[in-house]
């Protein structure tokens, strides 16, 4: 299904995609920056604990000195609390022998099965208090005098400050991620405002020299026209006859247009413009539109039926929704096939008024869709037709005046369903 609005409501969802662009570009880039500071402090937040561990190692190892393995031995298997070996809040200390008989632990105990080999890992500790938490460990050898392992001394400390501080460091990143794409959407507003002020006000000269050559030519087309029907009145043959019958077919082709871009100028103007909306009795107003149309209709055998409820009254701008319908309508009669129906809904939806007109004609290619409804263009079965290319175009910029959008697509029998979409206030 294929969404279409009006050129106003265009320029503010292009406003706004520039805008989310801006914004994606920017929270991208911080959010990169900010993994890579989150991702190096905690390289250097480990870094610096196992420096801290080889600390209190070496603290230990040089109060231990290198003492006989017996005396050493003695020395932890009687210690009775006072020995000058101590663990701060949060550390744990721990001699295993080389056969992995445990001589000596403080802080706690270690939980997990860690292999004697000397370097850092993480194992669950079980602390005075019974609590159980993960603790960074560095395992050293103390060698004797010969230099082989009389003891592997254990140390460790908890890594709760540490999630601590990554955790405090996280919710700061993440705040500042959403303080920038706060600020980020504000200033892509104002940037992408002033990038299409220029665009927007290209637009708004064109459709005012659209409107003023529009009603340059309506005048002499007018005389033009005058004066074939003059012409035609009167009796030639010939050759005569059919150069006058292709002057009024060009002349009357051509103030169609011009009709056509006075409209659309007009719909660009209203848009601009405060007006009022008032109380719609849908089933009057599409019995209305059915009439209009129904000479058009019978000279190709079309009936035009309308399906609405008779109570439907809703508040909105009539004279918009005439012209968008009107546009409709006339392309689902043109297109659909002969001897066939044309189905016209409307009915109240999540506070919009919905209308559906349906034919039963070729139905429109997908790529076809994103194009139908440009100014002057024809897809290719309609380029040897009468008409001018801006009827879908004058239905786009009325409904988008009325903020609403235009939907197509095709029918699983074949044909297409134009639905308009129109925000409303409820009839009270």
């Amino acid at each position: 299904m294929k969404s279409v609005t009006g050129e106003g409501l265009s320029f503010r969802k292009a406003k706004r995609r520039w805008t989310l662009f801006f914004t994606l570009i920017v929270v991208s880039l911080v959010s990169v920056l900010s993994l890579f500071i989150f991702v190096l402090s905690l390289r250097l937040e480990r870094g610096a604990e196992i420096t801290a561990l080889n600390r209190v190692a070496d603290r230990i190892e040089s109060r231990i000195g290198r003492a006989p393995l017996i005396a050493l031995e003695r020395m932890l298997r009687n210690y009775s609390g006072n020995l000058d070996l101590f663990t701060a809040e949060n550390e744990i200390l721990e001699f295993v022998t080389p056969d992995g008989e445990s001589v000596l632990q403080l802080g706690g105990r270690i939980k997990s099965s860690m292999p004697l080999v000397e370097g850092t890992s993480k194992a669950k500790v079980v602390d005075y208090n019974d609590s159980e938490l993960e603790y960074n460990i560095l395992t050293r050898a103390i060698r004797n005098m010969a230099g082989q392992p009389v003891f592997f001394l254990r140390v460790g400390r908890s890594t709760e400050g540490l999630s601590e501080k990554s955790t405090s460091l996280l919710f700061s990143l993440i705040l500042l991620i959403v303080l920038v794409a706060a600020i980020s959407w504000i200033v892509g507003m104002a940037l992408a405002g002033y990038v299409l002020t220029p665009l927007r006000e290209s637009y708004d000269r064109l459709q005012r020299f659209t409107a003023d050559a529009s009603h340059e030519l309506k005048t002499p087309l007018t005389v033009m026209r005058l004066s074939v029907d003059l012409l035609k009145s009167r009796p030639l043959e010939g050759e005569a006859r059919d150069k006058i019958d292709a002057i009024d077919g060009a002349t009357r082709n051509m103030q169609n247009v011009v009709n056509q871009l006075l409209l659309q100028a007009k719909a660009h103007n209203d848009s601009k413009a405060v007006m009022s909306s008032q109380d719609v009795k849908l089933l009057e107003f599409l019995e209305e539109m059915k009439e209009y149309h129904r000479a058009f209709a019978e000279s190709k055998g079309v009936r035009i039926i309308v399906e609405t409820d008779e109570n439907l009254i809703v508040k909105t701008y009539l004279d918009k929704l005439k012209v968008a319908v009107a546009a409709v309508l006339e392309n689902a009669i043109k297109f659909t096939d002969e001897k066939s129906d044309v189905i016209v809904r409307a009915f109240e939806r999540e506070g919009s008024l919905l209308i559906q007109i349906s034919d039963s004609g070729p139905g429109i290619a997908d790529p076809e869709k994103e194009r139908i409804f440009d100014r002057f263009y024809k897809i290719d079965e309609s380029h040897n037709s009468s008409g001018s290319g801006m009827g879908l175009s004058i239905a786009k910029e009325m409904v988008g005046s009325l903020e609403g959008e235009i939907t197509v697509e095709n029918r699983p029998g074949g044909g297409s369903v134009f639905e308009i979409r129109i925000p409303l206030r409820k009839h009270k």
